[in-house]
């Protein structure tokens, strides 16, 4: 029983930490206005990219396209406190 309950607790503790970080995009040389820009163009390669592939479409393969294509224009992903 108390092995269930101290699971229990370090659950909700890993999910109320877990939220407190953000994962964000930054660019050395670009701004936040820069950074919607490119999203939206990587957004927009990605779903023509899915569509083009309907048929082996995976789930979250337009997200990684995505990501793939703002890494190519310089952005970094990380975790930000």
């Amino acid at each position: 029983m108390k092995k269930i309950v101290f699971l229990g607790l370090m659950g909700v503790l890993f999910l109320c930490l877990s939220g407190c970080y953000q994962y964000v995009a930054e660019h050395p040389e670009k701004s936040k206005a820069q950074f919607y820009e490119d999203q939206r163009d990587c957004e927009k390669k990605a779903r023509a990219y899915s569509m083009e592939r309907l048929q082996d479409y995976r789930e979250g393969e337009e997200i990684d396209h995505a990501r793939r294509c703002m890494r190519d224009k310089g952005w970094r992903y990380h975790f930000r406190k």
